[in-house]
This record gives structure tokens, C-alpha cells and sequence, in this order.
């Protein structure tokens, strides 16, 4: 099959990409996901973060599903861009779904935590008056329903951010509860994350154009070992030169933080061992004007459910970074009526206020019905993640 496109131009705000022009010489193989207009039908590329009108030049008429994953090679590129199609893959076609969305979001994703900083520095309004107005009004939204670190000391505070992390957003979609989409339309943190990408590119921010050396690379804990802090990073956009600069920035940090949440809940659901399960919610976090990412664990192992009473064991695990007084790690384990808790922290002064409150903490634990195994306060944190996702990400074919 031969698809046409009219034109590889496109007139955003921040102009076309260098890099993706570069693409566009014949014998290049891309990879272009087909969209189809809802009410006519017409066909759409989307190649990497740019979407062209296309046409069927030949062979099969109907063309390609919407949501059809390409692999096309470029046949000439005038008077029309000419591509030719390889292979192709309809939407949910592959024999393993969470693999495949792990294969295409894993190395797209980073770190939250500059978004998270630089959402701080617009909605402080820190020099970002240049930006569009309905890009500061997405981030300063974006930013005012991140939760406010104090109110993660109450359980249903904590409970709220968790819900409103954006983890379970399409599980409240496919309720079909039109008063709780609606609710996660202004208060789920992916929502609001998604509509900030959506203005960002309208005004012609692309991943692709920002600045590479401002990447933060931060691998996704997707299988057992230590829960890490992520740390702490500045403003970016603050040292961009152009407005153009600041909302490919923004694009590709934006991109990045919803390729890591969504890895994220690929991962929680694919596991090849049903006695353990697993899920990692990150959830970044206001503290004044400054931001932080609070990062979760729940694990259920039912592996010895059957052999004792209360066999089947939950253990949660949570880290932070603290600025300039380090990484804070906490790990809570309870099996039936029993509960243990280890705290760890960076700074000495920090382990010395937790073992000053931590006969407090487990006299709350006693009081509560539990039968407390200790409550462990230690210097320095636990080993980085050494596990390793026991999945074939890459296919390599001759």
C-alpha cells in the first residue's frame, strides 16, 4: 500500500523540528500510527509528535485502522512525500499488550520532577510572561491540584493524592460514571497533564526540538529491590532563551512525565508471578513554592497464604527527597496483625528526630490493634534498584 502526504510542513509556534526534517530522505524507515477524523474518516500520520493529512495512493482503498501502528519506507519526496507501507499492526493486536505499552513508553519517559519544578517557576510567575496565556493557565492548574505536602501527614490526605495521581484515571473512565470523569477532568493529575500537552503542542511545542542536554534520565523501578528517592531538579525554563525553547521544553518534559506514569501502570499490571503483585504510584507534591515527587510501593505477596495464619503479607514502601537534607525512605511491612517498620534518612539529624518520635509512632500502632515488630530508625539509604523487568522488550529480527 503507498500513502501520500500533501506536505511534511508544519506551522506551529515554535516552527518544525530540525531533527525530524532530517528523516525525511528517501529510503528512511519510519514508524506512523494511522488516525482517522471521527465523523469523515479522513486519514491522519502521526510521526513522531507531528500529525499529517494523508491519502491512499494505492493498493488497498479502505487503508489503515485508526489507532494502526506503520512501518513505512519513504519513496520519493516530490512533488508529494511518497511512503511505502512495510508492516503493520492493528491496536491491540499484540499478544501482550502490557509489554507492548512497556516497549513503547519505557524510552520515552522521565523523571516528573523538573515538569514539577518548572510548573512552580509559571505559576509563580517567575518570568514566564512570555508564554502564551493558555499555556501558563494549563501549567498554573496543573500545578495548584498537585497535593500540598502537609496534608500527606493525614491518611485521607495521603489517600486523596494517591486517587488523584493519576494511576487510576482510565480505570474511573471505563466506570462510565459521568460525575467522577468529571471530577478527574479538574483534579486528576494525568487529565490535567494531558490538557497541558494538548495546549502546549497547539502553540507548537515539540519533544523532539528541546534542548537534549536538559534531559533527566531516571530508570523506572519495575521490578523487586529498593524504592529510590528521585531527586529534586531546577527550573529549566529559566534559562531558555526564547519562548519557542521554553515550550519545546515543556513538550518534552510533559511527553516524558506521562510515558513514565504510564509505564508505570503497564507495569503493575503485567507480572508473570500471580502470588506477587505490585504497583509504584508517584505522586509529585507542593512544599511551598518549591516541588518534590513522593514515590509509593504497595506489594502484596500471597505466596504463604495458605501455609500460616495471616500469610498473605502487604509491604509499602515510600521515598522522598528532602532538598538539601538528603533522601528519605520509609518501609512498613504487615503480615496479618503484625507490623514492622524501618525508616531511613540521608541526614543524621534527620534519623535522630525519627528515633526521638519513634516510640510515639508505636504506641499510635498499638493503639490501633497491631502487634508491633519493631520500629527501626537507620543512617543512610537502602541499596539503588537492582532489579530487572524479566520481559522481552526488544525484538531484534534480521
Amino acid at each position: 500500500m503507498r500513502i501520500d502526504l500533501a506536505t511534511i510542513r508544519s506551522t506551529g509556534y515554535a516552527g518544525q523540528s530540525p531533527s525530524l526534517l532530517a528523516d525525511w530522505r528517501v529510503g528512511a524507515i519510519l514508524q506512523a500510527t494511522a488516525l482517522r477524523d471521527a465523523k469523515t474518516g479522513d486519514l491522519w500520520l502521526q510521526i513522531g509528535d507531528l500529525r499529517y493529512p494523508a491519502r491512499i495512493a494505492s493498493g488497498d482503498t479502505t487503508g489503515p485502522a485508526n489507532g494502526e501502528r506503520l512501518t513505512v519506507r519513504v519513496l520519493r519526496s516530490s512533488p508529494v512525500l511518497a511512503l511505502e507501507t512495510l508492516s503493520s499492526e492493528k491496536a491491540g493486536q499484540s499478544d501482550d499488550v502490557a509489554v507492548d505499552a512497556l516497549r513503547r513508553y519505557l524510552p520515552r519517559q522521565s523523571s516528573p520532577a523538573p515538569l514539577a519544578s518548572n510548573l512552580s517557576w509559571i505559576a509563580n510567575g517567575k518570568g514566564a510572561e512570555a508564554l502564551p496565556a493558555p499555556v501558563t493557565q494549563a501549567a498554573t492548574r496543573l500545578w495548584q491540584a498537585l497535593p500540598d505536602a502537609q496534608s500527606l501527614i493525614d491518611p485521607k490526605g495521603l489517600q486523596n493524592a494517591v486517587a488523584r495521581s493519576g494511576a487510576f484515571l482510565e480505570n474511573t473512565l471505563a466506570t462510565g460514571d459521568r460525575r467522577a470523569a468529571a471530577t478527574a477532568a479538574s483534579q486528576d493529575l494525568k487529565a490535567l497533564m494531558l490538557n497541558l500537552a494538548r495546549v502546549v503542542k497547539d502553540f507548537g511545542g515539540r519533544p523532539a526540538a528541546a534542548m537534549a542536554d536538559s534531559a533527566v534520565h531516571s530508570p523506572v523501578p519495575l521490578a523487586n529491590g529498593p524504592l529510590t528517592s528521585l531527586p529534586s531538579a531546577p527550573a529549566t525554563l529559566a534559562v531558555a532563551d526564547t519562548p519557542p525553547q521554553q515550550l519545546n521544553e515543556l513538550a518534552r518534559q510533559t511527553e516524558g512525565a506521562l510515558a513514565r506514569m504510564t509505564a508505570l501502570q503497564a507495569g503493575a499490571t503485567h507480572s508473570q508471578d500471580t502470588a506477587l503483585q505490585s504497583m509504584v504510584v508517584e505522586v509529585p507534591v507542593r512544599h511551598g513554592d518549591r516541588a518534590a515527587v513522593l514515590r509509593l510501593r504497595v506489594e502484596q505477596d500471597r505466596s504463604r497464604k495458605f501455609d500460616m495464619p495471616g500469610g498473605e503479607s502487604w509491604t509499602i514502601e515510600a521515598a522522598m527527597d528532602l532538598g538539601v537534607s538528603g533522601g528519605l525512605h520509609a518501609r512498613v511491612m504487615l503480615q496479618g496483625q503484625r507490623i514492622g517498620v524501618q525508616l531511613r534518612a540521608e541526614s543524621a539529624n534527620i534519623v535522630d528526630a525519627l528515633i526521638t518520635r519513634a516510640p510515639e509512632l508505636e504506641s499510635m500502632l498499638r493503639e490501633s490493634g497491631l502487634e508491633v515488630d519493631r520500629v527501626v530508625c537507620l543512617h543512610g539509604l537502602p541499596a539503588g534498584d537492582g532489579g530487572a523487568l524479566k520481559s522481552r522488550l526488544l525484538d531484534l529480527r534480521a
